[in-house]
């Protein structure tokens, strides 16, 4: 629009005292005040331009735009004031809204990671176990291996140990029966030579 395009924004008087010494000479907010569909279409084309008009642009604003006629510039400026606050809070909200999106995946990928590490500590706890029954058993088998050897050796030595002597005794209680029975006949016994040798090897 044409009177659109002819309104400046001078943000040059945001700091202009005059007046009543509050800044503005329009004063204080005055009550609430009705808009109509029209004149907030008009204020947000407005807004879009001069987000912060100052008074005069606020009187240039009544000027150019005759359904805001019926409006004082401190209406117009308590419009402002209200509009600026909602677009602060939606800003805070998006940015609110952007960061939880953030923190949300963060979380979601954090939750991720800490089921694939319990699966992984699960799995390295198994594999612990495995390995400790593997080294329980090999332990058991070179035991094992070690000690058949000194109990084949053991039983060997005692059945060497055994056997000659039993022989040596079957000998002897034969040897003594034949003496008994040939001494009490009437043959001269003829001791060979040797034989005394062998008699005192079964004494």
């Amino acid at each position: 629009m044409s009177e659109m395009s002819g309104m400046g924004c001078s943000h040059g008087g945001r700091g202009s005292k005059r007046g009543n010494g509050s800044g503005d000479p329009d004063g204080d907010c005055g009550k609430y005040t009705r808009y109509t569909a029209e004149q907030v279409e008009v204020l947000e084309k407005v807004f879009a331009e001069c987000p912060k008009p100052t008074f005069s642009d606020r009187q240039e604003m009544i000027h150019n735009y005759s359904i805001l006629s019926n409006l004082e510039p401190k209406q117009i400026k308590i419009w402002f004031q209200n509009r600026r606050c909602r677009e602060k809070q939606k800003k805070e909200a998006n940015n609110l809204q952007s960061v939880n999106k953030k923190l949300t995946a963060a979380n979601k990928l954090l939750k991720e990671e800490n089921d694939r590490l319990q699966k992984q500590v699960s799995h390295l706890v198994y594999e612990n176990e495995y390995i400790r029954q593997q080294l329980e058993n090999i332990s058991l088998d070179v035991t094992n291996t070690s000690c058949e050897p000194a109990v084949n050796s053991l039983q060997y030595s005692l059945r060497a140990s055994n056997d000659p002597s039993g022989l040596l005794l079957v000998a002897k209680e034969t040897m003594t029966e034949f003496f008994s029975k040939a001494t009490g006949t009437l043959v001269d016994w003829v001791q060979l030579p040797g034989m005394k040798v062998l008699i005192d090897v079964f004494k």
